[in-house]
């Protein structure tokens, strides 16, 4: 660990061309060039070896432990480790975001698909159905956002990439939408149920919803799996 490794040697040793093939996490180098799991210098298809993939791993789907099975070259010049309080590194270890925000996602899309089948003919039961769900995802929400935000703060440095202005974008008018859906469904549930104009109006609320935690989903899937040629820690 004594040994100081500039960013422009970690840039080279690529993996190419007989070069080995390093990452730098937290401030350590690592040899990944005897590794299974870095085929051609590359991790499950996204990650490039040759930086510094400190962000990138914050939101993979296991802890740094996987890393101490790996030589250390050193320490990467100019970085700055910072060591989480414990309480607060076993949180971020249980993954509280992609386990919470699941919840707003899948009952959002099954309110959905129960009010289109309630409007579309079936049981008033459906419409109830369809209520129920939705204060579900609603309820979920608020914890999804504030997981994410405490993801954002410790895991990603607080940098305010496109990707996370999206995302603060999108939860704010998800919540917005849902207080308002929410509001009007619970107001006119007879109707809604009866299949009045009101029950098509919170079916196209209902819809806009969906569509935006699909889009929250796409977001948070592409700092897991960033496109290729386009590093999370980039965006």
């Amino acid at each position: 660990m004594d040994r100081e490794v500039t960013e422009d040697e970690l840039r080279s040793c690529d993996g190419r061309d007989g070069r080995p093939a390093w990452i730098a996490f937290k401030g350590r180098v690592y040899d990944v060039s005897a590794s299974r799991l870095w085929p051609g210098g590359t991790h499950m298809r996204r990650h490039q070896v040759g930086r510094d993939l400190t962000g990138e791993f914050a939101a993979a789907p296991h802890d740094a432990g996987v890393l101490s099975r790996l030589p250390v070259v050193g320490r990467l010049a100019g970085a700055q480790p910072r060591e989480l309080p414990r309480l607060v590194q076993a949180y971020l270890d249980l993954h509280p975001h992609p386990v919470s925000v699941h919840f707003p996602i899948a009952l959002t899309l099954a309110s959905a698909i129960f009010l289109v089948i309630c409007l579309a003919g079936g049981t008033e039961d459906l419409a109830d159905a369809a209520y129920c769900t939705l204060l579900g995802a609603a309820a979920m929400a608020p914890l999804a956002a504030l997981t994410g935000a405490s993801s954002w703060w410790f895991n990603y440095g607080r940098r305010l990439t496109g990707t996370f202005a999206g995302k603060a974008g999108i939860s704010v008018g998800l919540l917005a939408a849902g207080t308002a859906t929410a509001v009007v469904w619970s107001l006119n549930r007879e109707a809604v149920a009866d299949r009045e104009a009101v029950g098509w109006v919170c079916l196209a609320l209902v819809l806009v919803m969906s569509g935006m935690v699909l889009s929250l989903g796409k977001l948070g899937g592409a700092l897991v799996f960033p496109p290729r040629g386009k590093p999370g820690r980039k965006r």
